[in-house]
């Protein structure tokens, strides 16, 4: 095999896991932006709860 060949190959490999990469992080960002929204909405959904409980509490 020849030199040029062996350079050739090492680009298509570090292309290729270039790729696996860019497509795992793109995947591990989406995750975090899914989690981040589900908490937010947990945590509005514990505001709405305790604004509930205030006017209860509040009308007697």
């Amino acid at each position: 095999m020849a030199t040029g060949d062996i350079s050739r190959r090492r680009r298509l490999v570090a292309a290729d896991l270039a790729g696996e990469n860019a497509e795992v992080l793109r995947e591990s960002e989406g995750e975090e932006a899914s989690a981040a929204a589900e908490e937010e909405v947990f945590g509005l959904e514990n505001f709405e709860i305790e604004i509930v409980l205030w006017n209860v509490e509040n009308q007697q």
